[in-house]
């Protein structure tokens, strides 16, 4: 149990890290513009706050004529698919550790009395009882208030 729990949160870290490491270094970056992959070069130029370097990041989306608009969508979509991932790997590590650990609901009753569970003999009056008798008047349903 405790190492399909770590599998499913190394998984979600891992993802996490993914995200974190797509974006791509000014020295890298000037080495070889176009090697950088799209998704690199968008998130790069979303979260850069050097001017210069959002210069010659803008100078190579112009190049391969990439919107910047289309990069803040691009990055946006592969935020919440990162997100939909590791939301699903936590629901599914839940449902495994309830299912493992017996941590289901209960049983609920409303407070009225006809869905209460009958704890006597006779309930109602066509009833027998522990002796075999009939029921009859003696019956909770033949009392007043009914139950």
């Amino acid at each position: 149990m405790n190492f399909y729990l770590a599998g499913r949160l190394s998984f979600a870290a891992a993802m996490t890290f993914v995200l974190a490491s797509c974006t791509t270094t000014q020295a890298d970056f000037r080495k070889n513009p176009e090697g950088v992959s799209k998704s690199a070069l968008c998130r790069t130029f979303i979260t850069n706050t050097d001017l210069a370097f959002t210069q010659e990041l803008t100078a190579e989306l112009a190049r391969r004529r990439i919107d910047p608009i289309e990069c803040v969508n691009m990055v946006q979509r592969e935020n919440q698919a990162a997100a939909a991932i590791v939301a699903v790997a936590l629901v599914g590590t839940a449902v495994a550790v309830c299912a493992n650990n017996n941590c289901g609901g209960g049983s609920y009753y409303p407070s009225y009395p006809s869905y209460k569970p009958y704890q006597g003999n006779c309930q109602y009056d066509w009833q027998r009882d522990a002796a075999g008798n009939r029921c009859g008047r003696r019956s909770a349903y033949s009392r007043p208030g009914g139950y």
